[in-house]
């Protein structure tokens, strides 16, 4: 959790009663803990639940009132110093600067003060919609009930990368999936100088049609590619791209780190590939938390980057994106949209806050 600490230093003066001689009492050095609950180094803004506590103190103080504007909410703490549990909800899916307004009292004498808190509140279930699958990674460990990690180098799209399971690539831990892509020089001998992860809910989790939302912060260093999509079920025996796929996320140095592509692949064999991709450019991709989405359904597929429509492809019987789908989350190295210029430092992670499969 982070905390941080504001002081308002108001004039000084004893708290008592009042007399023709003693002008009355003020608060002063009124001093405020802020922790945002759930904070991390991944996370500074909160775990998306929008809770913050306010640990109040201050010299000639009794009670306190603290105001949400935005909540329309005013909380009372009657006594000299105390914590004030702050909830907000009034701009879902966002990271907002939330005002928060605090009146010191002495007795009937009042100080006031405004902060401040930029918290992050997680997107609000659609209209309409329920939700009927999601991994909010808040534990310490991947689910292997629903996920499977994908070992080795898999031969495709000139990538450099060697797939590991290994916690340095990949883990769950401060409220995030945390893929990293390494300098390895010949990783365990394998004769690949670079790993990374990558992990599917292949025949554990898929689903036909619906709304996904994932939130993701993506690496920044040269050479990394990664991407958030799915697979047709059906690729064992269909192969590729017969079985279609449905990319949600892609970013590569190639394209360029702010540049977000959003596309659908598909076709009887490679010879006859077809596709049809839409891109963003998306400032702060490398530096913040961004929502990417996909509105999946029999008529047409609909991308949406921070809930703002990219393009749309219309579906029918004809293309293969009317049966079951599975997720592949990963962090390629290298390759056609990594490049050949690699340079992995401290912007090597991809962040993943959910995953939400929505009907």
């Amino acid at each position: 959790m982070i905390r941080y600490c504001l002081t308002a230093f108001f004039m000084l003066l004893a708290c008592g009663k009042n007399d023709n001689a003693i002008p009355p009492a003020t608060p002063a050095d009124l001093k405020i803990n802020v922790e945002i609950v759930g904070a991390s180094d991944a996370t500074p803004n909160g775990d998306g639940n929008g809770n913050v506590n306010l640990t109040l103190s201050g010299k000639n103080v009794t009670s306190y009132i603290v105001v949400l504007p935005t909540e329309n909410k005013t909380l009372p703490l009657n006594a000299s110093s105390g914590t004030v549990n702050c909830t907000f909800t009034s701009a879902p899916g966002t990271t907002t600067d939330y005002p928060i307004n605090i009146s010191a009292y002495c007795n009937t004498v009042r100080k006031d003060t405004a902060i401040s808190v930029k918290v992050y509140c997680k997107s609000a279930i659609p209209p309409g919609q329920d939700l009927v699958w999601s991994d909010e990674f808040n534990g310490t460990s991947l689910d292997d009930k629903t996920w499977n990690y994908e070992i080795g180098n898999l031969g495709v799209n000139n990538e450099v990368e060697y797939y590991t399971s290994d916690a340095a690539n990949i883990s769950v831990k401060d409220g995030c999936l945390q893929i990293t892509a390494l300098y390895s020089p010949n990783y365990n001998n394998k004769g690949y100088n670079y790993t990374s992860a990558r992990i599917t809910t292949q025949n554990k989790y898929s689903f036909m049609y619906g709304k996904v939302e994932i939130r993701a912060k993506l690496p920044g260093d040269k050479g990394t590619w990664p991407a958030l999509w799915m697979l047709g079920s059906n690729i064992n025996s269909a192969g590729w791209p017969a079985c279609g796929e449905v990319d949600i996320m892609e970013q590569g140095t190639v394209t360029g780190f702010d540049n977000i592509l959003c596309s659908l692949h598909w076709g009887v064999d490679a010879q006859h590939h077809k596709s049809a991709s839409g891109s963003r450019k998306i400032t702060g991709s490398t530096t913040d938390f961004h929502l990417y989405s996909v509105d999946w359904r029999a008529d047409h597929i609909a991308f949406y980057i921070d809930n703002a429509l990219l393009y749309s492809q219309p579906n029918d019987g004809s293309l293969p994106f009317n049966g079951n789908f599975f997720f592949i989350c990963n962090v390629a190295v290298g390759g056609d949209m990594g490049g050949n210029t690699i340079s992995l430092g401290d912007s090597s992670t991809m962040y993943v806050d959910y995953i939400r499969v929505y009907n």
